[in-house]
């Protein structure tokens, strides 16, 4: 007995889905079409109702108060259209602006950094020859000004090379490859190391150093960095007094327990002009016509590297005359000592 065949019914494959060209972004649509179909619905809206109520003349007062209506629509959509894209081409410009503003600046870092890095190795030679001349380490000078003269080109090689730290530092602190290298570090202590290396720079300018400690005060940050900021200010207030004055380095921590380094002179002070200090590269931009000095960036520093342990840096005057310049660290980072 023949049975009756079905025939098979094969599968046909699908074919296989290419990825195809990539999708563009879904365009936001404007509000002027939404508001077309919102005047003519009511249109129709108000015109049926007039229609059922009340006949043919409400009907057309009805359509003429929907086209009204709906022009209005279509106007206040077109200019919030025209308001949108506006906003956006604003927003795409600051946008742009601060992407090329952060481009310049790293450059400019970068630039700074190799450029101090460059100046270095000529300046050691010069300082280190001008240094054995002004020393005679081969023999004395057969006219006695040339040793003079070899020890200006020394200082001056030795301005020029802290010059070139300055810029590297900063170059580092601006541009994020300044890390800290945190450990337990005594206020007090080294705050008394840094009045023992300002010393002698104190007595050439015939001032006074001195240190108040309110209480002991001990922060979890980086020593090299703080020791930093506490010189930079310590030197900044020694260039800025006259003599006969006054410089005192302040250690502590203030009322809601915050560690704090401050350093208070007895100069002429900051003018009101300079107040807020809101670029702290303000005050250095001078030249002390006694000295010479006055191209540092010790203060920038000083900020950066506040910045960098979240702290703060203010500089303000006093009100018995000179200024006062406050690093306050947060008080999270205020370690505890064991009695």
């Amino acid at each position: 007995m023949h049975g009756s065949a079905h025939p098979r019914v094969k599968d046909t494959p699908r074919p296989a889905s290419s990825p195809g060209p990539e999708r563009a972004p879904l365009a936001v649509p404007s509000p002027v079409p939404a508001a077309l179909l919102v005047a003519a619905t009511g249109v129709l809206g108000l015109a049926g109702a007039a229609f059922a109520l009340s006949g043919a003349w409400a009907a057309a007062a009805g359509a003429v108060v929907g086209l009204g209506a709906g022009a209005l629509l279509i106007t206040q959509a077109r200019r919030l259209d025209r308001d949108r894209a506006a906003l956006e081409a604003r927003a795409s410009a600051a946008e742009a602006a601060r992407a090329q503003a952060e481009a310049d600046n790293l450059a400019k870092s970068r630039f700074l950094a190799e450029m101090s890095h460059e100046l270095r190795t000529p300046l050691n030679t010069v300082m280190g020859f001008s240094e054995m001349m002004a020393d005679e380490v081969l023999g004395p000078h057969r006219i006695p000004a040339y040793a003079g003269y070899a020890r200006d080109i020394l200082a001056s090689g030795r301005h020029l090379l802290a010059l070139a730290d300055d810029l590297l530092d900063l170059a580092r602190i601006e541009s994020g490859h300044r890390v800290l290298l945190e450990t337990p570090v005594h206020l007090e202590r080294l705050g008394q190391e840094c009045l023992a290396m300002m010393a002698p720079d104190a007595r050439a300018h015939q001032l006074a150093l001195g240190q108040d400690s309110h209480g002991p005060a001990h922060l979890w940050g980086d020593e090299r960095a703080v020791r930093q900021m506490a010189l930079n200010l310590l030197a900044n207030a020694v260039k800025f007094t006259p003599a006969g004055g006054e410089v005192r380095l302040v250690t502590g921590r203030d009322e809601t327990g915050a560690p704090f380094l401050a350093v208070e002179d007895t100069g002429p002070g900051v003018a009101e002009s300079e107040l807020p200090l809101d670029d702290a590269r303000h005050r250095e931009s001078r030249l002390d016509v006694n000295s010479g000095r006055g191209a540092g960036l010790g203060l920038a520093i000083v900020r950066g590297l506040a910045q960098l342990h979240g702290g703060t840096f203010q500089l303000t005057r006093r009100a018995t005359g000179g200024t006062r310049a406050l690093v306050c660290f947060p008080a999270s980072r205020a370690l505890r000592v064991a009695a």
